[in-house]
């Protein structure tokens, strides 16, 4: 082949002089502009494609899976409604004592809370919420919880005191702020909103993309368009088919996305009115996705772009490699072992190209388990919770890991459910050293920690770090004070005196979800450690004491001798958390160190149950406290050594100062007895400034000091146990008085002949 002769003035500059062939600029000229259009092509093609999908993207997951998932939540929280007003009605008809011998709270209450369990399932399944499955796996077990206080109402149906305390029980389970379980159903939701407001919104980045798809688009027009016109002049041929292809088809893409872009834009606007309920017409999950099923097949375009893509690319190259090998034998000065390699160039720029445009079409469905993520369960809620995700925080800054925290006073259901669900948290805080032999002798028990925490554990005296079989698997990170009672001493007379005026000087509530009646528990414990001491009272813990004869029966007589008819009422009627400071009806409160706020570490003042209650102090001087047991659930794996760090790291003085700072908002509030501080039972653990916090210093004295000190004794017993204990609490309050108690008793200790040759754990030292 022979050079072209001479072209008029052009873009690559004027021919050379006669008999000379082109100047040396042509064949370079038309492998840049080559370069350039394959790399405009890939940008403008990229763009289309970037930008499309920010539209389409949900098209599939609104009406499959968002949509859907929202739906779920809200049946859920409908069924919940509506099964406690079944309960209601059916226990408080006439007749409903033969309606809940036969059938419990009903056949509708039935199929109320089935049809809920079967939408949280769904839920679970589906939910885009970013924590949805840690909160709906925590919602499942306050259902269970709820549940089982429904029942109990039930069963209570013969006392309508102790029905009608089940029954608010229940209610507030359901419906408490923040922790409650309709207020988890709308966390859930408001996230999953947030997700399909994502999905389903133009943001400015999207509208950058169209703005940025558009100028490509019109640029590579523009260089094809400029390209054509060049060949021409400088080969004189009229047009050259592959380019004039390559830019009828770049010319038609806008055309043809821009009105599918828009149909699948007001398909999803109205997904996102018709889940809110604001749509015209039939709404719900159905609806959507009946709505939305005809322009399923405008989600495919993407590719139908990458496709065009190519096409485009392949057309550029047809187009132009054979004008540029039309110059290969001409002569043009070449720099010495310098080759421009066209061909080569343009297949790679092709291969990259390709390359670039897969990436982008796999990158949505590439998502790579995030590993660095743990999950943690504690019953601590409102202003505990607050405080314990500050260490949280500061473990995820020191070891770079994502910590999702479930705060829930259900902890027993909540554990259960993710247990069988498989889906475990990796750290689980429990409140009682029962619950941890309960899982220590289940199929899923928590890992041994003495390799874990190795020499942490030499930090821990035998109480706070107990041993089942041998083996330590749980230590105490918080511990709290029981045998105390608190008084406000502005009022002018001293506890002694306000206790001897009887039973309705006492704040006392029994409510507290499927734990309701631990205080009444709390109560019989103090009172027979004071009376009974030491040995009896770890006897009882153990199950080796009965409790028809004996130390047992005197602790429920000076317990019922204080909560006679009209105090027992009021316990039974209040929740556990009814503020001493905050009322005029009662003067003192029998309650643990955690009970304290900035009225308490302000203006109460605390002394031993024995000063109070001079009667009971029968034994030697000993304290009851209750701990918060960390165990480790995670068994392998990246999560498994993330969960090993916050072990060690709760175990830490450093853990230790985080948790025991005066929070933020108490500092703007110039609040500064730090009422919500934490005590730890490590040796060496910071300690309480007596200036500053005075009632936090007492505690931490008592905690520390040499005095005996037993754990909750209804906290190490079994959980059926347990459970009875609080329930007998609740019997008894309900009518007060001697053959209340023999029954109860009774009870009572049938449930413990059952259980005393039943296989466990073997049960650690409760008193030290």
């Amino acid at each position: 082949m022979t050079a072209p002769t001479a072209a008029p003035h052009g873009p690559a500059g004027p021919a050379g002089p006669a008999g000379t062939g082109p100047w040396p600029g042509t064949r370079p000229w038309l492998i840049r502009r080559l370069t350039v259009l394959l790399t405009v092509t890939a940008l403008t093609c990229g763009a289309l494609v970037t930008a499309y999908y920010g539209v389409s993207r949900g098209a599939a997951d609104v009406p499959g899976r968002t949509v859907p998932a929202m739906g779920y939540v809200d049946a859920t929280s409908t069924a919940l409604r509506d099964s406690l007003e079944a309960a209601k009605t059916a226990l408080r008809s006439p007749g409903a004592r033969t309606v809940a011998a036969a059938e419990g709270a009903g056949e509708e209450y039935r199929a109320k809370i089935n049809s809920a369990f079967g939408s949280l399932q769904k839920a679970n399944a589906t939910t885009v919420a970013d924590n949805g499955r840690n909160i709906l796996d925590t919602t499942t077990g306050q259902v269970s919880s709820y549940d089982y206080l429904i029942e109990q109402a039930a069963r209570s149906q013969a006392d309508e005191k102790l029905r009608d305390a089940y029954l608010q029980y229940a209610e507030s389970t359901l419906k408490r702020d923040r922790n409650g379980v309709l207020a988890r159903l709308r966390t859930v939701q408001d996230e999953q909103a947030d997700v399909l407001r994502a999905q389903t919104t133009p943001g400015w980045l999207l509208q950058l993309a169209w703005a940025a798809a558009l100028a490509l688009w019109a640029a590579l027009i523009r260089l094809l368009a400029d390209t054509q016109v060049f060949l021409r002049r400088r080969f004189r041929r009229r047009f050259n088919g592959p380019l004039a292809g390559a830019t009828l088809l770049v010319a038609a893409l806008v055309p043809v996305l821009l009105p599918a872009a828009l149909r699948l834009q007001d398909d999803l606007d109205w997904a996102r009115a018709a889940a809110r309920g604001d749509a015209s017409g039939s709404t719900g999950p159905e609806a959507v996705r009946d709505h939305m099923a005809a322009a399923q097949w405008l989600t495919t375009v993407p590719a139908g772009i990458l496709l065009a893509g190519i096409v485009v690319a392949a057309l550029v190259v047809i187009g132009l490699q054979p004008r540029i090998e039309e110059y290969r034998f001409a002569r043009i000065p070449q720099n010495p072992g310098r080759r421009i390699r066209s061909f080569e160039t343009a297949t790679v720029l092709l291969a990259l190209w390709l390359v670039l445009l897969s990436a982008v079409g796999a990158g949505d469905t590439v998502r790579p388990e995030h590993r660095g993520r743990i999950s943690v369960l504690a019953s601590w809620t409102d202003a505990e919770e607050t405080r314990f995700r500050k260490v949280l925080d500061a473990y995820a800054a020191k070891y770079h890991v994502h910590v999702d925290y479930q705060g829930t006073t259900a902890v027993r259901e909540v554990l259960l459910s993710r247990l069988n669900a498989g889906n475990p948290p990796e750290v689980a805080i429990l409140p009682s050293l029962g619950e941890v032999g309960t899982y220590v002798g289940s199929n899923t028990p928590p890992r041994e920690l003495t390799p874990v925490l190795k020499e942490a554990l030499g930090r821990y005296g035998p109480l706070w770090a107990p041993r089942f079989g041998g083996k330590v698997y749980a230590v105490a990170v918080k511990a709290d004070l029981k045998s105390i009672v608190w008084y406000d001493p502005a009022r002018g007379q001293g506890p002694r005196a306000l206790a001897a005026r009887g039973g309705g000087e006492w704040c006392a509530g029994m409510g507290g979800d499927a734990t309701s009646g631990w205080p009444g528990t709390d109560w019989i414990e103090d009172i027979l450690l004071q009376q009974s001491g030491t040995e009896a009272y770890g006897k009882w813990a153990r199950g080796e004491l009965p409790w028809t004869e004996g130390a047992v029966p005197r602790a429920w007589e000076a317990f019922g001798g204080i909560f006679t008819k009209e105090p027992a009422a009021a316990a039974l009627r209040n929740d556990w958390g009814q503020k001493l400071l905050a009322s005029k009806q009662c003067a003192l409160q029998h309650q643990a160190s955690f009970v304290r706020d900035d009225r308490y570490t302000g203006h109460a003042a605390f002394t031993s149950t024995r000063e109070v209650l001079p009667g009971i102090a029968r034994g030697p001087a000993a304290s009851e406290v209750s701990a918060d047991f960390a165990t480790l659930f995670a068994k392998k794996g990246e999560r498994a050594g993330a969960a090993e760090d916050l072990m060690r790291f709760l175990t830490t003085e450093e853990a230790q100062k985080v948790w025991a700072q005066v929070p933020d908002d108490e500092r703007r509030k110039k609040i500064t007895t730090n009422p919500g501080r934490p005590f730890f039972v490590t040796r060496g653990a910071p300690r309480p400034d007596p200036g500053a916090e005075r009632v936090n210093a007492a505690v931490s004295t008592a905690l520390g000091g040499p005095q005996p000190k037993c754990l909750d004794a209804s906290d190490a017993m079994p959980l059926r146990m347990r459970f009875a204990f609080q329930h007998g609490v609740l019997d008894y309050l309900s009518d007060p008085g001697p053959e209340k108690q023999r029954q109860v008793l009774d009870y009572l200790e049938g449930v413990r002949k059952e259980l005393k040759d039943a296989p466990g754990a073997a049960s650690p030292r409760v008193c030290e």
